[in-house]
């Protein structure tokens, strides 16, 4: 990887949050220069997941997880309690951490498309079909909008085929794709939390 600088987006949850402690959250991810989110699932075993959402522009893998970590540790220490950290990067760096010694063994892609919410029974059949998942960012106002997520532990191949065929069939159902991000992520040190959402 060399000298090269990297785009690395740290995602850190929390366990739920009282609607004091909300107002708290949101203050100290600000004043980290990191962006909150209050994720909630359209199904699972936890349906609602604050969390610190940060880009930090790094050189590897070893400092990014240094960083992320005591972001991690000042969450607790502020009375957050940490359940989850993720490191993800751009899908088209995915070749610099494929067989990187250091990140985990199980890393996967991971493709974040933004859409109205309309047609509702279709969509969820389409979620069916494709094996994808909605959810949305309750500190927005968007009752209209959900984020599709679609999670692949094969190829880039396989991925991109995936996302194109996804796209396809949203477009064919008028369902309106505003924004849309693909990752690699190379460390997740607790997928359970998306037990009974998106497949492990």
């Amino acid at each position: 990887m060399g000298e090269n600088l990297i785009p690395f987006e740290i995602h850190i949850t929390t366990a739920g949050l009282s609607i004091e402690k909300k107002d708290d959250f949101i203050s100290f991810c600000f004043q980290h220069e990191a962006k909150p989110l209050l994720i909630e699932l359209s199904k699972g075993d936890f349906i609602s997941q604050p969390m610190f959402s940060k880009v930090v522009t790094l050189k590897n893998f070893q400092e990014i997880l240094k960083e992320s970590t005591q972001y991690s540790l000042l969450m607790n220490l502020n009375g957050f309690v940490v359940t989850r950290l993720k490191i993800e990067v751009p899908a088209d760096c995915s070749h610099l951490f494929e067989h990187d010694k250091f990140t985990m063994l199980n890393k996967y892609f991971e493709w974040h498309g933004k859409i109205r919410f309309c047609n509702v029974e279709k969509l969820y059949s389409l979620c069916d079909i494709h094996k994808v998942h909605l959810s949305l960012n309750s500190l927005k106002n968007e009752s209209d909008k959900r984020f599709i997520t679609l999670r692949e532990f094969g190829s880039k191949d396989i991925f991109q085929a995936r996302i194109a065929n996804l796209v396809l069939d949203l477009t064919h159902g008028n369902w309106e794709l505003s924004k849309q991000q693909a990752e690699y992520c190379i460390y997740d040190n607790n997928s359970f939390l998306d037990n009974g959402w998106l497949p492990q």
